[in-house]
């Protein structure tokens, strides 16, 4: 159900009117940066990405029909204009994840790797997913959204959340399994 506020909003946005759309901007910009950063890694697309749907909110205004909250609404945007820009893009191939799995930096007796190296190829591994994947495991590990609100984000099914995140932590135990034994020695240390 959508906010009385919101709604009041939008029928102000339907009527032309510019505060509006400033109050919304300034309300949600931000948050929707870091989405969009999150899901890219690049400040600048990412500024590009929710610019493109802050342009398109405002151009489409008097046809957008809003039944669950603007929030969401605009998450969802955000999320499938990165998710095409990534796709576009398409920076994150097969070619990669093949070469950070059958290649791997070091044994798994090898301890003398440090926190920053784990984390720096855990964040490659996480690049290396597939953009779905990825943009899943990112809403749900870092947003600290849930799997019912990523499913009513990217307007998937609740199993589909759940599949695409068992994949992903799948792929992600198997790219990191050989840094296991120090993962757990680290702790003690």
């Amino acid at each position: 159900m959508i906010d009385p506020r919101e709604n009041e909003l939008l029928s102000l946005l339907k009527k032309d009117d510019q505060s509006a759309i400033k109050i919304i901007f300034e309300k949600y910009h931000a948050s929707l940066c870091v989405l969009a950063f999150r899901l890219t890694k690049n400040r600048d697309v990412s500024k590009d990405i929710v610019q493109d749907v802050f342009t398109k909110f405002w151009n489409n205004r008097k046809s957008i029909e809003i039944t669950s909250s603007l929030s969401a609404y605009l998450k969802r945007s955000v999320i499938n204009t990165s998710l095409n820009q990534l796709e576009k893009d398409n920076r994150y191939s097969k070619i990669e994840l093949e070469k950070l799995t059958h290649h791997p930096l070091a044994s798994a007796s090898d301890q003398d790797h440090s926190f920053n190296e784990i984390s720096a190829h855990l964040e490659r591994a996480i690049n290396t997913l597939p953009i779905r994947t990825r943009a899943i495991f990112l809403l749900i590990r870092r947003e600290e959204m849930s799997y019912k609100e990523v499913s009513d984000s990217m307007n998937i099914s609740l199993k589909a959340v759940e599949k695409e995140m068992m994949k992903a932590l799948k792929l992600l135990r198997e790219m990191m399994k050989n840094f296991l034994p120090v993962m757990l020695i680290l702790p003690l240390l």
